[in-house]
């Protein structure tokens, strides 16, 4: 009897499980020579929530990079901020609601792993990019959004220059 029971049960949690996390559709964001970053994508069934992550693959081992906490991953750019010959990660998540509200998170790869340096969050439908648009061989974070704080609602571009480790918003 205890065994019927305890095989029941298995087969229960196993249905739930299944139902739990959709299978995760991976991306190569970059390969490089410290190992190859990958995105995962993963929606929880009642689509309000996600399970995204980035990780760095070094042959057998696989070491996470980063989780979403339940936020879904728009995008990530990886792009070389700081002229180091190494890819800092931008990446663009979707808070949820009917604000679409995002947030951004910069990693830096420093000493063997990615370490967060900047986190900002509430730009009414903001979008990144990584672009040297004046042409003097410098990178800088731009971040067209929605203003919100004013009326009439305006498009506005926050701009962003990574220098000594930190990202830091210029002034217009």
């Amino acid at each position: 009897m205890k065994k019927f029971i305890f095989s029941v049960l298995i087969v229960l949690l196993s249905s739930i499980n299944a139902g739990y996390a959709q299978p995760s559709e991976r991306s190569i964001i970059a390969e490089m020579p410290h190992g190859k970053l990958v995105l995962e994508r993963t929606a929880i069934p009642d689509g309000l929530a996600f399970n995204d992550r980035i990780t760095l693959e070094q042959g057998d081992e696989v070491i996470e990079v980063f989780e979403s906490e339940g936020r879904a991953i728009q995008q990530v750019l990886h792009e070389d901020l700081d002229g180091d010959g190494i890819g800092e990660l931008l990446i663009q998540m979707d808070l949820g609601g009917s604000g679409g509200y995002r947030e951004f998170e910069l990693l830096h790869y420093k000493e063997g792993v990615y370490l967060p340096v900047w986190l900002e969050t509430g730009y009414a439908a903001g979008e990144a990019s990584i672009e040297d648009r004046d042409g003097t061989g410098h990178k800088l974070v731009y971040i067209a959004y929605t203003d919100t704080d004013v009326e009439p609602e305006v498009e506005d571009t926050a701009i962003f220059d990574f220098t000594d480790g930190t990202l830091k918003r210029r002034q217009k």
